[in-house]
């Protein structure tokens, strides 16, 4: 099997911003860690929480604490930055952070939460996802006593009346009247408007990650066929078996693929379609999470094997037109398995329908990220190709360039997948390109890295663009065994 060091690197494992820091932060080595000076009398500051990745960037979770009552009132996170970056962000912002370690970053933290809770007060939603840059709150990490309030009572300070109405009734509830204190500056919010500059917004843009909208999901898929005839119904049969809803064993995929080709397609395009409907409008409770998982994965896997550039490959990409959580469900962390080798197998002659599919409008985002990547294999596999597949890039960028603004086909998180290929692919002859996308404003940063960081790795002659897809069928189902399954 081929390296995948620098497919780790650009973030290729299709894996969406927020999965990556659910499912991967924690293995990263813990970095420099920051926090607010004197942060015991200002009542509220920042810590900084850094992990490093092997290529040198960091990742880093950013978190605005109140000690005295709130806890974790907003936090975020920032994916694969140079390190110069951090610290262009803690100069910007007059943050007046000084190092500490990560045991105090952590109990601060959790520590924060844990007294806000006392006051009824959960920590802002964005802490659901960011506590995960963080390690568990268990006992590896050393107990640090802090004191937390303003003498030792919760303390509400707050910017205007209606901050305080959000917290008061929780208060009230949880502590009883007179048992907690309340400072209220009520000009507060007014007079920092008053001296907001235009500067001093857009600086808050960036930090706040914003990138401009995102594609709204909006396809309207046609009816699917609601019963399923099979030359060979014992497919089904076998294909929904728990035992075979991760991965294929050598003996069932030989006798599937031992079956007559042309209608051995007729089924796997037929239950994919019927199976898809069944799911495409919501997942039901009553359905077993295997029994469709596996049956679809492996449907799309098989049809690599037997499929063709007509029937197949139009039912291949009705399947790339469903939602997010119709891909969540079926595929989870396996998109990138289940779909690339086959539709590399189906499509690499046909770029011609992978341009349209991925010009499509109000459609998920991983499936356009998964064609962006078949096409960089077609490079990397034919180096005859390649000239044909900076072409097919360079309308994309100029397409991404010109549409990003609208978010209906593409957005910033495409365009980022779109670059990480180019990375890959050391595809420099597109830089003017890929400069004209940067300077849209509208890629994000956290998936492919600033624009530095990309210029630098395009060129870098030692970032090998080794080929890291694979095309035997048994391969890939042992593949599937080994990154997602439990025996």
């Amino acid at each position: 099997m081929a390296k995948k060091k620098k497919k780790q690197q650009q973030g290729q494992q299709f894996l969406s911003p927020e999965q990556f820091v659910k499912q991967r932060a924690r293995s990263l080595e813990i970095g420099t860690c920051y926090i607010t000076e004197d942060l015991e009398n200002q009542g509220e500051g920042h810590i900084i929480v850094t992990r490093k990745h092997t290529g040198g960037r960091i990742s880093l979770a950013f978190f605005l604490v109140d000690i005295w009552c709130v806890g974790v009132k907003d936090s975020f996170y920032k994916l694969r930055v140079d390190p110069e970056d951090l610290e262009d962000l803690i100069d910007c912002h007059r943050l007046g952070l000084r190092e500490c370690s990560y045991e105090e970053a952590h109990n601060w933290i959790f520590g924060a939460v844990e007294f806000a809770e006392e006051a009824g007060i959960a920590p802002d939603k964005s802490f659901g996802l960011t506590r995960y840059m963080l390690e568990e709150d268990n006992d590896d990490i050393p107990l640090i006593e802090y004191d937390y309030g303003k003498n030792g009572r919760h303390t509400l300070v707050a910017n205007s009346n209606l901050e305080a109405s959000r917290y008061l009734p929780m208060l009230k509830k949880s502590l009883g009247e007179g048992n907690y204190d309340v400072i209220i500056r009520p000009d507060y919010e007014e007079d920092d408007r008053d001296d907001e500059t235009e500067e001093d917004e857009e600086e808050e843009n960036l930090l706040f990650n914003n990138y401009g909208p995102e594609v709204k999901y909006s396809y309207q898929h046609p009816d699917y066929p609601t019963e399923v005839r099979l030359n060979f119904p014992w497919i089904e049969e076998e294909l929904t078996k728990p035992e075979n809803s991760i991965y294929l064993k050598d003996e069932l995929t030989d006798r599937i693929l031992a079956l007559p080709h042309d209608k051995l397609r007729e089924d796997l395009e037929n239950l994919i379609l019927c199976h898809m409907g069944k799911t495409c409008d919501g997942i039901p409770y009553d359905y077993d999470d295997g029994e469709y998982n596996g049956l679809l994965a492996s449907c799309v896997m098989l049809l690599a094997e037997v499929g063709n550039e007509d029937s197949s490959l139009n039912c291949l990409f009705e399947v790339m037109r469903q939602s997010e959580k119709f891909f969540d469900y079926h595929f989870g962390e396996s998109t990138q398995e289940v779909f690339e080798p086959t539709l590399y197998k189906l499509a690499q002659h046909r770029l011609d329908k992978l341009t349209a599919f991925t010009k499509e409008e109000g459609r998920y985002w991983l499936p356009k990220a998964v064609v962006f990547s078949v096409v960089k294999h077609v490079a990397l596999l034919q180096p005859a190709r390649r000239n044909e597949a900076l072409g097919w890039f360079r309308e994309a960028l100029n397409f991404c360039i010109e549409h990003v603004a609208e978010a209906k086909a593409v957005d910033a998180t495409i365009a980022a997948a779109l670059i990480c290929d180019l990375v890959d692919m050391k595809a420099g002859e597109l830089l003017p390109e890929i400069n004209a996308l940067f300077d849209t404003e509208m890629v994000e940063l956290g998936y492919c890295g600033t624009r530095y960081s990309v210029i630098q790795d395009i060129n870098d002659p030692e970032l090998a663009s080794t080929s890291s897809i694979i095309l035997d069928i048994h391969e890939r189902f042992d593949d599937m065994r080994q990154k997602f399954s439990d025996h």
